[in-house]
């Protein structure tokens, strides 16, 4: 007898085992499916797979009736037990699937049993699939069927709990591989591939049309009966005078109304305290027209011409004077060379009272039109800023008024859009601005960096960018940054000029002591930046330390060349507009000097005994250069003498001026204080225009460098270059 079934089985000759007869599980037999493998052009196969791989796995099957009656035929011819079958009976097979494991078994359970005698026995006993056992099989007489013995139920079971192999409820593979290794290999293939298909050529591949079956929308369609509209033709003539009164009548209409819902609601008293201490008020009606008669900007207009036409009156003369229509004769007797600079007006209101001028700049499209930059000059003064429209025509009001809660401090109009004006502030904010409109109108701005912006210059950018038009600022952070005109100006930073170590070229300065003390920063502050005249692609940089770094467009974070220029600050660099090769810089050591591009040690000094703010160079005269020294304005001629200047024109103010400018036609001067004035300045007495520019500014150079050849060697071989540049 089987150990492990508990059961023993009579075999009877000519029974067959019920369980190989009729097995549990059955597979339904299906007619075998034709299979169909795809592949695509490289000869991959590209067959679909199944989405449920057990879909044709075995079923369970039900016991019928015709099966109940054999069983309970089989359970009757036991001759050891009075058991008998009274009741249905089902059998349930269950199937585990473990072929990871290498093992599938089959449990039978037999159930639902009731026996006349006083103990109900269970049989449970596991058989193989194809419903054999390992018992031995006994005979029985004839006509006898199966028979089973049955065994008392166990009063305690033995439970033996092993662990399984693991297995993964969730597995979610990385997508992801190594570069380096085989599998990154296949993922950059399979991503080339994918590539290839999506958007390279292999887009465009050849396809095949394919049928899909869709379900159908179910419509229906509906009838329903509607009364006929009455039409009727008809025509009339209309002029283009009436339709135009017509909408005038309706245009003046809405006006009234709109006035007298005004009316009705100016009209009405305003109590200023509920206390009763201040009386109530209305508004008169004249002051209600005046009211409304200031917003309209057709009425402003016209002040605005009118103001012109008043001020003619008074300034007649000067303004001849200016646009160059009373120059003095030059055929008159007694010609002497003064260099004398004659007050025309000033530039000044009640608004610029206290501020400082610190920028100014004349419109390329429209020389009459000067824009004015107001800030603050020392560090402890607070105030605003304000930019200022002056009109040559108008020298008592501006024309265009726009005011910022920072000091300005750098501004400049566009050479492409001239009706552009970027604007640089103390907080290190950007703003471009459109001067046509009256009120303050922001193109673009960038993100403050709460860094000084100390100068603005519009240039063309490089490559993808040449025909763009893009703001250059330089910040005291030493960031030189390039903004490009939208509405949120995108930076992008040029350069960032660092300190200068070691022994420089330039000047032969004083040695100083030994710091020892750690530097609050490593960068130096970016105080200015101008263009290169010929290579637009070269820009110069003055610091805070008297150096000026030579930079390039095509070299980001690094400079060309770097000298040392003066024993301080560097407030201003301005290029000949005759010599294009020779620049003039001026800065807190009290000294102007002139370099020479390629030469490093300066050519000409000009020294006094004050710190010298701004300079600008004639644009008739290439020997003529104006500086300006605490209060005085001085005019040097480098042909006539280089140990003093030819006029010194005290200030009409009295204050320290800040900034100084040529007109286009090099009739006037403009000179900027820090009270606020900015005057405009007449050249009388002045010499006649030279032919040669060039020719006159290299040898008066010349003249002074006679004792020292090697400069002077240098400045002709420059000159020769600067004229085979010129025919080429």
């Amino acid at each position: 007898m089987s150990q492990r079934h508990h059961a023993n089985r009579i075999s009877v000759p000519g029974s067959q085992s019920y369980a190989a007869r009729r097995p549990i599980l059955v597979t339904p037999k299906r007619k075998p499916e034709r299979v169909v493998v795809l592949y695509n052009e490289s000869g991959e196969n590209v067959t679909p797979k199944p989405l449920n791989p057990d879909i044709f796995a075995g079923r369970e099957r039900q016991i019928s009736v015709h099966e109940f009656s054999e069983r309970a035929d089989i359970s009757r011819m036991s001759e050891n037990s009075a058991m008998y079958l009274s009741k249905s009976q089902s059998t349930v097979k269950f199937k585990h699937d473990l072929d990871k494991q290498g093992a599938a078994i089959s449990v039978q359970y037999k159930g639902s049993l009731q026996s006349s005698a006083s103990d109900a026995y269970l049989d449970i006993f596991v058989a193989d699939e194809d419903g054999r056992t390992d018992d031995a099989s006994i005979g029985t007489t004839g006509g006898a069927k199966a028979l089973f013995k049955m065994k008392k139920t166990p009063t305690s079971i033995s439970l033996i709990l092993s662990e399984t192999s693991t297995f993964f409820l969730l597995d979610l593979t990385s997508c992801t591989e190594l570069k380096d290794t085989d599998e990154g290999t296949l993922v950059e293939q399979d991503n080339e591939r994918y590539e290839y298909l999506t958007v390279g050529k292999g887009k465009h591949r050849k396809i095949v049309q394919a049928e899909v079956q869709t379900m159908p929308m179910v419509l229906k369609t509906r009838n329903t009966s509607y009364e006929k509209t009455k039409t009727q033709v008809g025509s009339a003539f209309v002029s283009v005078y009436d339709m135009y009164d017509t909408f005038q009548v309706a245009k003046e209409d809405s006006e009234a109304e709109e006035d007298e819902s005004a009316d009705e609601i100016e009209d009405g008293n305003v109590k200023l305290d509920d206390s009763g201490s201040v009386e109530s008020f209305k508004l008169s009606l004249d002051e209600k027209c005046m009211s409304k008669l200031m917003k309209n900007a057709k009425f402003l207009e016209a002040c605005i011409v009118m103001e012109r036409l008043l001020a003619n009156n008074c300034y007649n003369e000067q303004q001849k004077v200016f646009i160059g229509l009373s120059d003095p004769d030059p055929f008159r007797e007694n010609i002497q060379y003064k260099y004398r600079l004659k007050l025309l007006w000033t530039f000044a209101n009640t608004d610029t009272t206290g501020r400082s001028v610190n920028s100014c700049d004349w419109n390329p499209q429209n020389r009459d039109i000067l824009a004015v930059g107001y800030g603050k000059f020392y560090f402890h003064d607070n105030i605003t800023g304000l930019v200022l429209i002056w009109n040559i025509k108008n020298p008592v009001q501006p024309e265009r008024k726009y005011v910022f809660p920072k000091p300005v401090t750098a501004l400049q109009f566009s050479r492409g859009t001239p009706v552009l004006l970027a604007v640089g502030f103390y907080n290190g904010s950007v703003k471009v601005l459109n001067i046509s409109s009256r009120e303050t109108m922001i193109i673009g701005e960038n993100v403050p960096t709460f860094e000084p912006c100390w100068n603005i210059i519009w240039q063309y950018g490089r490559n993808e960018r040449k025909n763009e038009e893009l703001v250059t600022v330089t910040f005291d952070d030493g960031r030189i940054c390039a903004y490009s005109v939208q509405r949120k100006l995108e930076m992008s930073q040029l350069m960032r000029v660092g300190k200068a170590d070691g022994k420089l070229k330039g000047y032969d300065a004083m040695k100083k002591c030994t710091n020892l003390t750690i530097p609050v920063s490593r960068y130096s502050s970016a105080l200015i930046v101008r263009l290169h005249p010929l290579d637009p692609s070269i820009y110069f940089v003055g610091t805070n330390e008297g150096t000026i770094h030579k930079c390039s467009l095509n070299y980001l974070s690094q400079h060309l060349d770097v000298f040392l220029a003066h024993e301080g600050s560097v407030h201003e660099l301005k290029f000949s507009p005759f010599f294009k090769q020779i620049f003039a810089t001026c800065g807190d050591d009290w000294h102007t000097r002139i370099w020479a591009e390629g030469i490093p040690e300066p050519v000409l000094t000009i020294s006094g005994m004050q710190s010298v703010q701004g300079l600008d160079w004639s644009p008739t005269h290439s020997t003529i250069l104006v500086v300006i020294r605490a209060q005085n304005i001085e005019v040097w001629d480098v042909q006539r003498k280089v140990y003093g200047a030819q006029s010194i024109t005290p200030s009409p103010t009295g204050t320290r001026n800040t900034v100084v400018q040529f007109t286009e036609s090099g009739r006037c001067l403009i000179v900027g204080d820090t009270d606020g004035d900015v005057h405009v300045f007449s050249l009388e007495d002045m010499p006649f225009i030279p032919f040669f520019q060039e020719n006159l500014l290299s040898d008066s150079l010349a003249r002074v460098l006679v004792t020292n050849p090697q400069v002077l060697a240098n400045i002709r071989k420059l000159r020769r270059a600067s004229k085979e540049h010129r025919m080429t």
